[in-house]
């Protein structure tokens, strides 16, 4: 799994924070052998402001933002995977941060073990695919013109683009503050 330099350190931080969270797997995924847990439903976001470089790093479930976690073979699904990833590429539609940071997306990369995989998996029997966990991560790196003005996040289009995402364990880290924080479509904001 590929780190941003900024998150790297902070997430190896947050370990037991997470690791702790991640106590409540699904019976049927506890065959799983990492220590990150994938259940449906939940996603985590990191957020880490150094300076005026602010990181956020998404991590869910395929299932929670495409609906499905098997390989698509199908246009229909192939299409799908395509518009989620257009979607998640719309920082403005899912991420409203404080207008007074000026803060401006300069990249966004998106690992989809859905995407990168797609032509290996076409002829999975349909036991492998039914057990088969698939996520997706996505970096935003954004620059902030005023980073001291940024003083919360939104999450409430990303809730509305994404309905089966239930919950997001948040961590933030900035060099006034450290904290953790469960949002959901009713509990959609963040400040500090």
């Amino acid at each position: 799994m590929r780190f941003p330099f900024l998150l790297a350190p902070i997430l190896v931080a947050l370990a037991p924070i997470s690791i702790a969270a991640n106590e409540h797997k699904h019976e049927h995924h506890e065959h799983e052998h990492s220590l990150a847990a994938h259940v449906h439903g939940l996603a985590t976001l990191n957020i880490a402001l150094e300076g005026q470089h602010l990181e956020l790093l998404l991590d869910s479930p395929a299932m929670n933002i495409v609906g499905f976690e098997y390989q698509p073979s199908s246009a229909a699904d192939k299409k799908t995977v395509a518009s989620a990833e257009r979607t998640l590429k719309n920082e403005q539609l899912l991420f409203k941060l404080s207008q007074d940071a000026q803060c401006a997306l300069s990249a966004v990369s998106i690992d989809n073990d859905l995407a990168e995989h797609a032509d290996e998996h076409d002829h999975d029997d349909e036991h492998g695919a039914e057990h088969q966990h698939s996520d997706i991560q996505v970096n935003y790196t954004f620059t902030c013109a005023k980073p001291n003005k940024l003083k919360g996040i939104d999450l409430t289009g990303f809730f509305k683009a994404f309905p089966l995402t239930e919950k997001i364990h948040l961590q933030l880290v900035t060099t006034e503050t450290q904290q953790g924080a469960k949002m959901s479509a009713s509990t959609p904001q963040l400040n500090w």
